[in-house]
């Protein structure tokens, strides 16, 4: 009993030991500090929203600002008021997509404490921003909500204004337009005052087409010009119908969101690509999970009637070769 007696006692003394401890660290203290969270980033592109959190003690302002590493004035300078019951303080500030602010900068709080005015600075660095442009639509798969708009791609590695995307397009739904962010309609662009042509305003009419296709969509942002052409894939090779001369047309098979092309055909032992619009620019081939634009030709090991399908999926292009 005397040795389960003293183990009890240990067991106290430690507790009361802790508990006390525990409440020493609870004091903080009394010294007004800001400083940066350390989670806040340290690289983000121009034209983004930058956010920064504050930790705060005994502050009831401070100013904080952007400033440039080489010489020169602040980039942004903003008061903040932090709440007496505030411990934390998060915000968000736009960082203007300007070439001006391309490059190394320090995030920058300047407090009084004790009767000192304290500066703290966190390295920063901003780069330029990817061009991004989205298509929305009632006439394409996403409809007219702007946070479900299809994002664009360059086209050109020398140009940042010319995008494309390839899409299924009908006749109903009053058409599509394009969008410079898929957050809101803000700076969108519409059909201007003639075909090819668009206008960068809230009064811009919708873009349509003539008869349901798949069509490769393109768009000038700088030019402000936009161009339709209905896209077509077939099969070409030795193994096909026509040899290396000509293709073999596909049938497009899928409708909104769903891009499927098939065709049914009489193989021969030999070799085959995809080709769009019977044209070499745009040619696809290697393994048929994951068709790479200029792969290899495929194989067709045995002569006979084949079942093939092309798909197109956000990742790329897939395509299943099946014998009868």
């Amino acid at each position: 009993m005397s040795t389960i007696f003293r183990l009890l006692l240990v067991l106290v003394m430690g507790t009361s030991s802790l508990l006390y401890s525990c409440k020493k660290v609870e004091h903080g203290t009394d010294v007004p500090i800001v400083s940066i969270n350390e989670n806040t980033v340290s690289t983000i592109q121009v034209g983004k929203k930058l956010k920064v959190g504050f930790i705060a003690n005994q502050v009831t302002d401070f100013t904080f600002s952007i400033v440039p590493v080489a010489a020169g004035e602040a980039l942004m300078t903003e008061n903040i008021t932090v709440d007496p019951n505030t411990f934390i303080v998060s915000k968000e500030f736009d960082i203007p997509n300007q070439v001006s602010w391309i490059g190394d900068a320090l995030l920058k709080i300047s407090y009084t404490s004790e009767g000192q005015v304290i500066e703290k600075t966190k390295p920063i660095t901003f780069t330029e921003s990817n061009p991004q442009m989205f298509v929305v639509g009632g006439s394409i798969a996403s409809g007219w909500e702007p946070t479900l708009s299809i994002p664009m791609t360059l086209y050109d590695k020398d140009s940042k204004s010319k995008f494309e995307v390839y899409e299924y397009v009908t006749v109903d739904g009053s058409g599509f337009k394009f969008l410079s962010t898929n957050v809101d309609w803000t700076d969108a662009f519409g059909k201007g005052t003639s075909d090819g042509t668009l206008l960068q305003s809230a009064d811009a009419g919708n873009i349509t087409v003539a008869s349901d296709d798949f069509y490769r969509i393109r768009m000038d942002a700088e030019a402000k010009t936009y161009e339709l052409l209905k896209s077509t894939w077939g099969v070409i090779g030795s193994a096909t119908p026509n040899g290396w001369d000509s293709d073999t047309d596909m049938k497009f098979v899928g409708s909104k969101g769903i891009y499927t092309w098939k065709l049914t055909v009489n193989l021969t032992v030999g070799e085959l690509k995809f080709r769009m619009n019977d044209d070499w620019i745009i040619n696809i081939g290697g393994e048929l999970s994951s068709l790479q634009q200029d792969g290899a030709n495929i194989a067709i090991a045995t002569a006979g009637k084949y079942d093939i399908e092309l798909s197109r999926t956000a990742s790329g292009y897939s395509a299943k070769i099946s014998k009868n």
